[in-house]
């Protein structure tokens, strides 16, 4: 993995056990890039690959949870998923544009099991971008709009948006409504699943409260983590998709003391997303979701633009788009104002 992906956000397992310590001295040990393996539970749930078993945690304490070693564990009075690293396979997709050619490389270390993984770091760059900052407890809420219990934004988290709507950040929690399961597609023709992404923002959501209730214990079960401002710096190309840089400072300007433990703030992102590959260098951070959901910081391809899914501000219906290699047209899509489909 090239320089870039060395500033990037990572909500490991691994990672996770150092950055909740409260010891900001902690080394990292190396984290797990990607969902589990392909092993199945005894009622036939494959973990990390259907939505069911994305709506578990991961275990905080690994294989230690799981004495029998069928996968699963039990920690905090619920069940959790032991994390086991895939085998890495690369493969290379072209695309053409009409005045250009781009290739991706793509593998295992960035699956995105039916979208929730890019849609999930993509959320966390827009609350940087809107919101300046990641208090997800304090910024979002868990509702219920007719359609079973979705991640919403709080009456704090619309208060820090400039728009008083968080436009983008609305956008993307509008994929979780049934008009957007299929329609909303990702590279190598991944078809988001509304009903995983709602069921994994909860299940990951709660899995942050749990956390930052815990008290400052020293141990692996609290969240500590210093109040910031986050900056938007530049957006260009990294390991997955599209990397999104941020400085990180205290809300008065001066430097965080521990930086690193940043990190904690993003459980409900989900802690093993290969789209959030967190490592603290300096003041910099960064996130990687697809190119198009994220509206601040995206640059066009060419004079058509390479993306499925596109959201933003101003409008883009009729303007060339090329998605899957096939040249088409942005069309707003009906579960979003600002969210448009290249069809």
């Amino acid at each position: 993995m090239h320089f870039g992906r060395a500033i990037l956000l990572s909500l490991s397992g691994a990672a996770l056990l150092a950055g909740c310590s409260g010891d900001p001295a902690v080394d990292d040990a190396a984290p797990p890039t990607s969902d589990p393996s392909d092993s199945q539970q005894g009622e036939g749930v494959v973990l990390g690959t259907s939505w069911e078993a994305l709506s578990y945690p991961y275990c905080m304490y690994g294989s230690w949870s799981d004495p029998d070693g069928d996968g699963w564990g039990w920690e905090f009075y619920h069940s959790c998923i032991v994390y086991r690293p895939p085998t890495t396979t690369t493969t290379t997709t072209t695309t053409n544009t009409n005045t250009s050619t781009t290739t991706t490389n793509t593998s295992a270390a960035c699956k995105n099991p039916e979208g929730t993984d890019s849609v999930m770091a993509a959320l966390a760059v827009s609350a940087a971008n809107e919101m300046g900052r990641w208090q997800p407890t304090q910024d979002f809420a868990i509702g219920n709009q007719g359609f079973g219990e979705i991640l919403v934004l709080s009456g704090t988290g619309r208060s820090r948006c400039s728009d008083g709507v968080c436009a983008n950040t609305q956008a993307l929690l509008d994929f979780q409504k049934p008009a957007a399961d299929g329609q909303v597609v990702f590279p190598g023709n991944v078809k988001l699943s509304s009903v995983a992404l709602a069921s994994r923002l909860v299940a990951k959501f709660r899995d942050q409260q749990a956390c930052e209730m815990q008290p400052s214990n020293g141990g692996t079960t609290n969240c500590p983590a210093e109040q910031h401002k986050l900056i938007f710096q530049r957006s260009e190309k990294g390991g997955c998709d599209t990397n999104y840089y941020f400085v990180a400072k205290k809300p008065d300007g001066s430097p965080l003391q521990y930086p690193a433990q940043l990190k904690n703030k993003l459980l409900w992102a989900d802690r093993v997303n290969p789209y959030i590959n967190f490592q603290s260098v300096g003041e910099v951070v960064s996130i990687d979701p697809t190119y198009g959901l994220d509206d601040l910081g995206d640059t066009s391809t060419g004079s058509c633009d390479a993306t499925c899914t596109k959201i933003s501000r101003t409008s883009v219906e009729g303007a060339c788009c090329s998605c899957l290699g096939v040249t088409k047209s942005f069309k707003k899509s009906k579960f979003n104002a600002i969210t448009y489909l290249c069809q």
